[in-house]
């Protein structure tokens, strides 16, 4: 699954996974090993532009990949091989 960093913080991890209903946007707390949704109050607290429209939570991988990658590109995030 795709992941992504922000390269001026590298304390957070920003990634699709699998959940109950689908795959959803998460965000990985690197020091404590916490993972979290990146719901729209998370991505306030953490300073993270989210588009309009937004939702963390996807049917299929594809669509939150999109949805991630969508975020990470507003956000100026670089891609984890």
């Amino acid at each position: 699954m795709k992941k992504y960093i922000d390269p001026s913080n590298d304390r957070y991890q920003y990634q699709v996974r699998k959940t109950l209903n689908g795959f959803s946007v998460e965000v990985l707390v690197v020091p404590t090993g916490d993972i979290v949704g990146l719901t729209s109050q998370v991505a306030e607290q953490l300073q993270v532009t989210v588009p309009d429209g937004y939702r963390v939570q996807s049917s299929t991988r594809e669509e939150a990949e999109a949805v991630l990658d969508t975020v990470a590109q507003s956000n100026g995030w670089t891609e984890m091989k």
